[in-house]
């Protein structure tokens, strides 16, 4: 389906609705968030039965990020994402069916499963179809429909389960889910493909499409992890996305706990700092791109916008000293702040540092690496919750940022003759 469009018109249609399941995506995670004070009385859950089921979704998640980036980057990004999409949808919808710990767990853990496909699918999309100066904004698009998703759930979650119920929160996403599949089977092609793309344009994409070959069974998939620059990323996201994992599945529960929130309150005002996820995912890629467009390499571009967030995040470790919930929110909304840059500027890294070859692949260890980090560190909170208080949750998250930062500093860098000689040997392409 062309709808008529041309090549620069329809690669933002499918930006967009690459955006839409993103949005869908953190809908479907954030639903159990939102819903916590009202699931923990339903199914007779404690803090730590939660605790138990957030991580067994991160364990199922953490596994299936680096298999899922390596799936998609096999069967492709039209067929990886739909696949995908497709499992996470029937997966929320068997939710409505949970009856205690177990079931909702074994459900949580099923949903992880098909949830990062997302990602490094979305990605390969908008490499596929945007020239590499010109992809740190859809890509900051789609990770900030992340945000979007986030903004949205409290209300529509809320508001479903006053009119319908708890269980219908759950079935009317996962639906949406489906359609959302059948529509992109019909929309989604490679560029290449497309019959209203000009020759200028085919040129442009042309060293990006022989750089991005399908992945084959006898590729030495985990000698990627031999580069510095990818275990340097990994290790950032490791000690950086669980922050993020921290904020999505425990905030409406902090609001509940630590200021007295009822689910309308959630509903009415956990969304805003979301809002602010969803502006620092779009300034991080457009200032990284403004960057790179005025003579910066792509690496120092993304590192000076990481650092300067990573300098915004100590101010988290304030959230539970201050006197109101509204200053509370106000610095969760600094941490959506932060978190999307990161999560925005190191996915361009992928791409700026090693081609478009195995996209999926290192940003799969990535998101393994980060959901790790999150599934250790929701086990800590269950401990620090039940022993403690959130005070040092938020010492922890308003310092990790900052490791993260360090770690990029030692350990990332750009040599072009080494990244060239390593893509030839471990893929046998050129990086143009």
């Amino acid at each position: 389906m062309t709808l008529g469009l041309n090549y620069r018109q329809m690669r933002w249609v499918l930006a967009v609705w690459i955006t839409l399941s993103t949005i869908l995506n953190l809908v479907d995670r954030q639903t159990l968030s939102v819903l916590a004070p009202v699931l923990r009385e339903k199914l007779h859950l404690t803090t730590q039965d939660y605790a138990n089921v957030v991580t067994a979704f991160l364990i199922s998640y953490t596994i299936m990020y680096t298999l899922g980036g390596r799936f998609v980057d096999r069967v492709g990004e039209r067929a990886g994402m739909a696949a995908c999409m497709l499992w996470w949808s029937i997966c929320t919808m068997l939710t409505a069916l949970a009856q205690g710990f177990w079931s909702l767990a074994i459900i949580r853990f099923g949903l992880g499963i098909g949830e990062p496909g997302n990602y490094p699918a979305a990605l390969r999309a908008c490499i596929r179809w945007f020239p590499k100066h010109e992809r740190g904004l859809p890509i900051a698009l789609f990770s900030s429909g992340g945000a979007i998703g986030n903004i949205l759930a409290p209300p529509l979650i809320a508001g479903i389960t006053f009119i319908f119920g708890w269980r219908t929160a759950f079935l009317l996403p996962g639906s949406l889910g489906i359609v959302w599949v059948l529509l992109w089977l019909l929309l989604y092609q490679s560029p290449q493909s497309y019959p209203h793309i000009g020759t200028d344009d085919l040129l442009e994409l042309k060293n990006a499409e022989t750089e991005m070959p399908q992945a084959s069974h006898d590729q030495p998939w985990f000698s990627l992890l031999a580069d510095r620059n990818i275990c340097g990323l990994t290790l950032a996201r490791l000690v950086t996305d669980p922050v993020w994992y921290f904020y999505i599945f425990w905030t409406p529960d902090y609001l509940k706990r630590a200021r007295g929130f009822t689910l309308y309150e959630i509903g009415m005002y956990a969304w805003i700092p979301f809002i602010a996820g969803a502006l620092g995912g779009m300034a991080g890629g457009h200032s990284s791109d403004l960057l790179i467009r005025q003579g910066w390499s792509p690496l120092s571009a993304r590192k000076l916008v990481l650092y300067l967030s990573a300098a915004m995040a100590p101010l988290g470790i304030l959230t539970s000293h201050v006197s109101s919930a509204a200053s509370a929110i106000a610095l969760i909304a600094v941490m959506a702040f932060v978190a999307y840059c990161w999560f925005i500027n190191t996915a361009a890294l992928v791409s700026d540092l090693f081609g478009n070859y195995a996209a999926g692949s290192i940003l799969g260890f990535m998101g393994t690496a980060g959901s790790a980090g999150g599934a250790v560190f929701s086990l800590l909170i269950g401990y620090l919750l039940a022993h403690y208080s959130y005070g040092p949750v938020f010492l922890l998250a308003g310092s990790l940022h900052v490791l993260g930062a360090v770690i990029l500093h030692f350990l990332v860098r750009t040599n072009e003759s080494k990244r060239s000689t390593f893509a030839r040997a471990t893929y046998g392409v050129t990086t143009g």
